[in-house]
């Protein structure tokens, strides 16, 4: 799809950013694999009432590379994710690959973001990028986002 201009993307990481993790900084699990989703504080009450941005989520899962984690698990825990926040998530897309792959998805690279931009016809200097490390901020400049944001700064804590 072509830009649309105007479009803008809010495109957020997930573990950290829009959930709680474990002790391990992933994903929590439960006892048979499912991903245990728990908003972090203020998340609800920025996202839901954005009605000007299309939001979305990208994520690294490595998790699933090392046989610790199956895509399945990651996607029922976005849709259930979407599903506390009231259905607003445009999309999401899932890094699956080991932290050494050379993919062009895993971030810092911006294979995920410009996946979701060509898709959605996303004006990405228009758009915002939320993470709570550099390689997300690292990830927002290599695709052109317009700006980035910690989480922390984002959603009231």
């Amino acid at each position: 799809m072509a830009v649309n201009p105007g479009n803008r993307g809010l495109f957020c990481d997930l573990a950290g950013t829009l959930v709680k993790t474990d002790g391990n900084g992933q994903l929590p699990r439960d006892g048979r694999g499912a991903v245990v989703i728990e908003m972090l504080p203020g998340v609800a009450e920025v996202l839901r009432p954005m009605r000007d941005h299309l939001i979305m989520v990208v994520t690294n899962q490595a998790a699933i590379a090392r046989g610790e984690l199956t895509l399945d698990a990651v996607e029922a825990g976005l849709a259930q994710l979407d599903d506390q926040l009231g259905g607003i998530l445009a999309g999401w897309r899932i890094c699956p690959h080991a932290e050494t792959a050379q993919c062009e998805c895993r971030k810092p690279r911006p294979g995920m973001v410009l996946d979701l931009a060509q898709f959605y016809g996303i004006d990405l200097p228009l758009s915002t990028m939320v993470g709570d490390q550099a390689l997300d901020e690292q990830c927002a400049h290599a695709a052109g986002v317009g700006r980035f944001v910690l989480a922390r700064d984002f959603f009231p804590r």
